[in-house]
């Protein structure tokens, strides 16, 4: 039987539209959560407007 799997994706925003830091202890915190609930990380990108990058879209799977 083929594996099968479910995506989700989700977008991490820095909290200040000032700066574009992320607190790496919140994101580990959501994605620690995520993870016990059998995401996986796939894939991490940046999205950017006017050459400022304005968060993260990160794509998780799990299989179902």
């Amino acid at each position: 039987m083929k594996k099968r799997f479910e995506y989700k994706t989700i977008e991490i925003k820095p909290k200040s539209i000032w700066s574009v830091k992320i607190e790496i202890s919140d994101l580990e915190n959501e994605l620690n959560k995520l993870g016990m609930d059998g995401w996986e990380v796939v894939t991490m990108v940046p999205f950017t407007s006017t050459g400022t990058t304005q968060g993260f879209l990160y794509t998780l799977k799990r299989e179902l």
